[in-house]
């Protein structure tokens, strides 16, 4: 029985380049999708949030991608000190509504008046036991369908 050899000569090098080529090419799509999707602000959500009555005086949101996943990053400056229960609800049903992107997760930041970073993972994690799955420095993240746990959670308890 004859084993297949490896290409040689100029076959070898012909599969080098073509193997090359078609790895710059796929890795240069995904980058110019990621690029679309990681350099833009995301508009529509920092407006409705500010245009809510929950008393919120600044909030700014952007969309990442890391790997497969994508990201939306939502960070809000509230009037108060503290957030409810409701207030989270009703600032996750506006990130839900308003959200057309084909985010995975939400990364969630809260500061109160004086600018320090609020736990909304204690919060979240009372309405909805292991809802939060990652938590640092102030930010949670939490899937789109955790969101829609902690929305149906508040809307239940009211």
């Amino acid at each position: 029985m004859r084993l297949a050899s490896r290409p040689q000569g100029p076959r070898r090098n012909l599969a080098a380049v073509l193997l090359g080529v078609t790895l710059m090419v796929s890795l240069t799509g995904c980058s110019f999708i990621a690029g679309d999707l990681a350099d833009d602000q995301v508009e529509e959500i920092p407006a409705a949030l500010l245009a809510s009555d929950i008393g919120i005086r600044e909030a700014g949101a952007d969309k990442a991608v890391s790997g497969f996943t994508y990201y939306l990053s939502v960070t809000i400056y509230l009037d108060d000190d503290e957030l409810t229960d409701s207030e989270l609800g009703a600032i996750l049903q506006i990130i839900v509504d308003e959200n057309d992107l084909p985010t995975d997760t939400i990364v969630l930041t809260v500061m109160n008046s004086d600018r320090e970073s609020i736990d909304v993972e204690q919060i979240a994690d009372r309405l909805v036991p292991g809802v939060v799955v990652v938590s640092s420095y102030g930010d949670i993240q939490i899937t789109m369908d955790g969101a829609r746990e902690i929305i149906d959670a508040v809307g239940s308890d009211n």
